[in-house]
C-alpha cells in the first residue's frame, strides 16, 4: 500500500472540517465494507440519517438494499413485454 503524505495545512483543514481533533484517528481506523454482499442495515442508516451530508434519498431512507435490488430485478426481467 502506497502512504499518502499530507502537508500541515492539508492536516488541519482535514481535521477541522471532519471534526476531530487528530487525523490519525480517523485515517487508521477499521470501517465496515461496503460492498454487493453485504447488506444495508435500514435501522442502522436511518440512525445516522441526521449526520449524512450526503445524498437525500440515503437520509430519506429511499434506496433499495441488495437483496431488494435483486429481487426488482428479477421481478422486472420476467415481465411479459407486448
Amino acid at each position: 500500500m502506497k502512504t499518502i503524505k499530507l502537508a500541515d495545512r492539508t492536516i488541519k483543514t482535514l481535521s477541522s472540517a471532519l471534526g476531530v481533533k487528530k487525523l490519525k484517528d480517523v485515517m487508521n481506523k477499521e470501517y465496515l465494507d461496503i460492498t454487493p454482499s453485504k447488506d444495508v442495515d435500514r435501522k442502522k442508516a436511518q440512525l445516522y440519517a441526521g449526520r449524512n451530508r450526503g445524498s437525500v434519498r440515503l437520509n430519506a431512507g429511499r434506496y433499495y438494499t441488495a437483496k431488494e435490488e435483486e429481487e426488482r430485478a428479477e421481478r422486472i426481467k420476467s415481465l411479459k413485454l407486448p
